[in-house]
């Protein structure tokens, strides 16, 4: 039929183009595949299914990109995950069903999966959105045939979200994700610990690893660059300024480059926590 099929990269950019293929070959391979492989010809549920989850493959691959930027921190990764489960929450307005309501028979305005639910007016909605093709081949389905789809567009939504809320940007010992969320790093961000929370949330998760490299007189010295910047931010209001300035956003070193040369031992430590190796994104095997 004289069409080029997209090569394969990673698995969210093949699914991407591949789907982006298959929509803007639609009519050439429904011919194609009528002429050649009746038996083999997608039917209008595979059509509106397809239709249905391309956009949130698009914002999935807006996602990884970022994610690809080395500059970025693993709070930062982390952020970036958030605000992707919310699109794809958004994108398919889905609610969470509340457990009073768990065990309640499925109600028509609503097309439900396990612990999720959308309403039928807005899934209706949203293949729509994807053109009159999506709509028609919606529309030619029977009503059982509605609904099996209904549900699975529902359930590919709810997993999307699980699963997403699921990774993690910090690896363990055995590259497996780590249950606690990435630590602070940045001075914005350590400024709101007391000392006593620092040592024994973020310094001593860590203490056996760096005993490796560094000595105890080093250690000793985190700690107190940790004291002397909360009493910094405290009592200077310019640098308290210039820190709240600095948003999560901010790089490493413009957020620690309001003092350069000051906190040097905890600048370093911060430094090794916030590490992603070059040429890699630490969620990439979640994704």
């Amino acid at each position: 039929m004289g069409a080029k099929c997209p090569k394969k990269t990673n698995r969210w950019v093949h699914l991407r183009n591949v789907l982006k293929f298959l929509k803007e070959n639609r009519r050439r391979l429904m011919t194609h595949t009528e002429e050649d492989r009746p038996d083999m010809l997608p039917t209008d549920a595979w059509w509106t299914v397809t239709y249905a989850i391309a956009p949130a493959i698009d914002a999935i691959n807006i996602a990884f990109a970022q994610l690809q930027n080395r500059s970025l921190l693993m709070a930062q990764q982390e952020s970036h995950i958030i605000a992707l489960v919310a699109t794809i929450s958004t994108m398919f307005d889905l609610e969470l069903i509340d457990r009073v309501d768990a065990v309640a028979e499925e109600h028509e305005n609503f097309v439900r999966f396990e612990t999720m639910r959308i309403r039928t007016d807005h899934l209706i909605i949203l293949i729509e959105d994807q053109g009159s093709m999506a709509r028609d081949c919606f529309l030619r389905l029977d009503v059982a045939d509605k609904a099996t789809v209904s549900k699975q567009i529902v359930a590919y939504a709810e997993t999307l979200v699980i699963e997403l809320q699921g990774v993690r940007a910090e690896r363990d010992d055995s590259n497996l994700s780590r249950e606690q969320d990435a630590p602070p790093v940045l001075p914005g961000q350590l400024v709101g610990l007391r000392p006593a929370h620092f040592i024994r949330n973020v310094l001593d998760p860590h203490r056996e690893r760096i005993l490796r490299f560094w000595s105890d007189v080093d250690i000793d010295e985190v700690e107190e660059n940790h004291r002397q910047l909360v009493a910094a931010y405290n009592n200077d209001p310019i640098l308290r300024r210039t820190i709240d300035e600095h948003d999560n956003s901010a790089t490493f070193d413009d957020a620690w480059d309001v003092a350069p040369h000051q906190w040097l031992h905890l600048r370093a430590f911060c430094g090794g926590l916030a590490t992603i190796f070059p040429n890699t994104t630490s969620v990439e095997s979640d994704f």
